[in-house]
């Protein structure tokens, strides 16, 4: 059944602003990371205009699924409050960072494992549906999410070296 018949839609849109506010916060986290490391600024900003990005996207995803909420079925129960506890720890990290308390090494394991839980959220399970518009976005960020964790491991290994 469809999200309007269901009565989910408030549901999954709340779920969604969560996402939205994660995206932005890992972003912010990435900008620190390159103000702090500016001779690997670059790469911190690269990655860090992608979550921009993707916070567009899941803006675009939530006017798309309140716009035509009858294409779209609620998808697996999501966990609000586990996406809390993700945004906290990344804004704590990043006051560590800031404090001097991280160098860029715990900071890009801090940033795998932030690309890794957005992998493991699965954007695509959040709800089911056929719409293209909808698919194409979620793709796009979770194709740019591998290549953050691979550019990230990549970083990982070049400072290991």
């Amino acid at each position: 059944m469809d999200l309007l018949s269901t009565g989910d839609l408030k549901g999954i849109l709340d779920v969604l602003s969560f996402m939205e506010e994660m995206e932005g916060t890992v972003a912010d986290f990435y900008r620190v990371c390159g103000e702090l490391w500016t001779e690997r600024r670059e790469f911190w900003s690269v990655i860090e205009e992608d979550e921009r990005k993707h916070v567009r996207y899941v803006g675009t995803v939530k006017e798309l699924i309140s716009r035509k909420p009858q294409r779209f079925e609620k998808g697996r129960p999501f966990n609000i409050m586990a996406v809390q506890t993700v945004i906290r720890g990344i804004q704590n990290n990043m006051a560590k960072a800031k404090a001097g308390e991280l160098k860029m090494s715990g900071a890009l394991f801090i940033a795998r494992d932030n690309e890794q839980s957005f992998l493991e959220s699965r954007y695509s399970e959040i709800v089911k549906t056929e719409d293209i518009e909808y698919l194409t976005l979620v793709n796009t960020i979770v194709r740019e999410t591998v290549n953050h964790k691979a550019a990230i491991d990549e970083e990982i290994r070049n400072l290991r070296n």
